[in-house]
């Protein structure tokens, strides 16, 4: 007898036919990220957000305090004005650091669970 083989199926291409390829979604903007993050989050990634705002304006304020001299609009806005500038210069790094740090703090027992027991509070 002749050896039998086993009937095979043809692989789907790799390559899907022309016309049926969907582009794929554009990436949400920095604002639109940073409001879901508020209704997963709530009032802690607004805390923290605040927190890294004002650990960054006052970093700046005491730099200049130090001597750094600042230059272009900065130079004549005062220590402050020139920290609230500098601040909002950083502001997708500051935005970035907020994403990275809600959800690891969110993990902490305490957090987490008031996140859980109050998210009905804020959620849409």
């Amino acid at each position: 007898m002749a050896p039998v083989e086993p009937d095979v199926k043809p692989s789907a291409p790799d390559i899907a036919p022309p016309g049926t390829t969907t582009t794929p979604a554009a990436k949400p903007s920095l604002m639109a990220r940073f409001k879901t993050l508020l209704v997963e989050y709530g009032p802690l990634a607004i805390a923290v957000n605040y927190l890294i705002f004002g650990l960054v304006i006052v970093g700046f304020w005491a730099a200049i305090r130090a001597g750094f001299q600042p230059q272009g609009t900065g130079a004549q806005a005062g220590a402050w004005g020139a920290a609230y500038i500098a601040s909002q210069a950083v502001k997708p790094i500051r935005l970035a650091a907020v994403f990275v740090l809600t959800p690891l703090i969110a993990r902490i027992p305490p957090v987490g669970r008031f996140i859980e027991k109050n998210k009905h509070k804020w959620s849409f």
